[in-house]
């Protein structure tokens, strides 16, 4: 029987997590917000994240999500719907009053069974469900990655 502490365990899902299957789709690199208020789980996107070539900014709350976006605008913000304080439906909410015309995906995560509703609802570009399987979110950011491309080109 193998013995595995709670920290041997979050090393193995992070070792997992850099282990992707390779996809031979060549995809652009973007600047991402993650705005999530669980530490570990943010850290988790952001190594992802960059190690697929990514640029990764973080934000634990809506209003420093909303400060790092005055200084830059991402290209892709991957959401957590529910936050303390301000919840990601009010943070999209007051990001698209204040940046009217920018067009920014985004990519909703919950654990809520409501999120597809509540993803079509507030017209994000995708939802993951809470825990996720890192190569899922690979896909999503892929797919959007290709599609940010594509309409810059043309």
């Amino acid at each position: 029987m193998e013995r595995s502490s709670s920290k041997r365990g979050k090393r193995r899902i992070f070792a997992k997590a850099l282990h992707p299957v390779y996809d031979e789709r060549v995809t652009a690199k973007l600047s991402i917000l993650v705005l999530d208020d669980d530490p570990t789980l943010r850290h988790m996107l952001q190594v992802i994240l960059q190690h697929d070539g990514h640029e990764v900014v973080t934000a634990a709350d809506a209003q420093s999500a909303l400060a790092q976006c005055a200084v830059e605008l991402p290209e892709l913000m991957i959401v957590d719907l529910m936050l303390p304080v301000e919840d990601g439906e009010i943070f999209l909410r007051e990001f698209r009053r204040r940046f009217r015309d920018v067009s920014v995906p985004v990519v909703l995560l919950s654990a809520s069974n409501a999120r597809n509703d509540i993803g079509r609802r507030l017209g994000v570009e995708a939802t993951l469900a809470k825990p996720f399987v890192s190569q899922d979110l690979r896909d999503v950011v892929s797919d959007l990655a290709t599609r940010c491309d594509s309409v810059a080109a043309g």
